[in-house]
């Protein structure tokens, strides 16, 4: 297979994972319609980052790291998990609280959308599975840095897009008058995910 083939298909076997609503969107979207335009920029940006990494640690082999000890990634699983509740949890707390001006800045924002991808039972199944399957060790190295960048680009032109269309006035003033129920439903999805990532192996 040609490179430009070979790239081509890790493009379609990458874009319906990222498009599928998960946990990335939702944290994005949620940012996006309940704070600033930045705030939800540095979400997507730190997801994109993360996915980044996700994808050359896949690509170049060095998630075999984590397949030799594997008390680790439990750690990380479990870990990982925990923060995710804690995020649904803490917006359950405060869904009816009014809303203020992201307290952390946007540098806690940009953390919680790399610990959002990093922590994503998807993005996991398809950087470990799908990716390794469509880019086989055998590939020249130039060819998987290259795989690593297209998935980096097409990451950030639709988290990006995610955080400015969540992000319009329009959608903020809807937010406001649905904000009570969309903080529960959101913080439910937000501690459902975190306690199977920590529960199953």
């Amino acid at each position: 297979m040609s490179p430009a083939a070979t790239l081509a298909t890790v493009l379609l076997a990458y874009l319906p994972a990222a498009v599928t609503p998960g946990p990335n969107f939702v944290l994005i979207a949620h940012t996006a319609a309940a704070g600033t335009r930045r705030a939800a920029v540095a979400v997507a940006l730190g997801v994109v980052v993360a996915g980044g990494l996700l994808a050359a640690v896949a690509v170049f082999g060095l998630g075999s790291l984590l397949a030799r000890t594997p008390w680790l990634a439990t750690a990380l699983r479990v870990v990982c998990g925990a923060y995710l509740a804690w995020l649904g949890v803490r917006l359950w707390l405060r869904a009816r609280a009014p809303d203020t001006a992201p307290p952390s800045g946007h540098g806690s924002a940009f953390r919680q959308g790399v610990v959002s991808n990093l922590t994503n039972p998807k993005a996991a199944a398809f950087f470990g599975s799908v990716l390794t399957a469509t880019l086989p060790p055998a590939e020249p190295t130039a060819v998987k840095a290259a795989a690593v960048a297209l998935i980096v680009t097409a990451s950030a032109a639709w988290h990006l897009s995610v955080a400015l269309l969540f992000s319009a006035s329009s959608t903020q003033r809807w937010y406001a008058r649905a904000k009570p129920a969309l903080n529960r439903v959101v913080g439910t999805i937000l501690v459902v995910l975190g306690l199977v990532l920590a529960w199953t192996p």
